[in-house]
């Protein structure tokens, strides 16, 4: 029984990190992200703390090359913000050379352009406002900004998924027949101590 309670554990555990809101895959193109929000809940933080608690994780899970960066402040009316930091696409023309009579590998470069990735510190290409933002919103709107895939839980993590469930509906079916019959074993003792009571006071 410690064998599968140990089992259950870690595989909710691992599931938890692996499936549910935030297992998502980021573009190419989006090469950091940065959350800022206050650590008190008021003010409308509170759905930017369940969405670093709870989707975060999963986001880094699945996107484990992807910097994140957290700033918390102590200021409730300070900024709540999701900041998402992308590539961009530089267009390099190859040059022309001057002689009047151009080599076929001239000809052949002067139109060629090539892409490069590179990545544009300047400002965020979107930012969030997560104030008064229920969790969910902020994913939905992260994924709407980003593109970003939603992976969905694979055939045999629905199989582990439905095998924790039964294992904790059986759990809590076991404890509540083991409460039951503690219930009734303090209602017996109960009784008997009153009938000694009786008994010694009839003598």
């Amino acid at each position: 029984m410690v064998h599968i309670v140990k089992r259950m554990r870690k595989l909710r555990e691992l599931l938890w990190i692996r499936v549910g809101p935030g297992a998502i895959i980021f573009p190419k193109e989006v090469s950091k992200i940065r959350m800022e929000f206050s650590a008190n809940i008021e003010g409308g933080h509170r759905g930017a703390r369940k969405f670093w608690r709870e989707m975060l994780p999963r986001i880094k899970y699945r996107n484990p090359a992807l910097p994140i960066e957290i700033s918390r402040h102590k200021d409730k009316l300070g900024p709540s913000i999701l900041e998402v930091y992308t590539t961009v696409k530089a267009a390099a023309a190859a040059a022309t050379p001057a002689s009047t009579t151009p080599t076929p590998s001239a000809e052949a470069g002067a139109g060629a352009t090539q892409d490069t990735l590179s990545a544009s510190p300047e400002a965020p290409a979107h930012t969030i406002d997560l104030r008064m933002a229920q969790e969910s919103e902020i994913l939905a709107q992260l994924i709407a900004r980003t593109g970003a895939t939603v992976l969905k839980a694979t055939a045999e993590e629905k199989e582990e998924l439905a095998e924790i469930a039964e294992f904790k509906e059986r759990s809590e079916k076991d404890r509540v027949e083991v409460r039951e019959k503690l219930e009734a074993k303090r209602r017996e003792e109960e009784m008997l101590r009153l009938a000694r009571g009786e008994m010694v006071a009839a003598t």
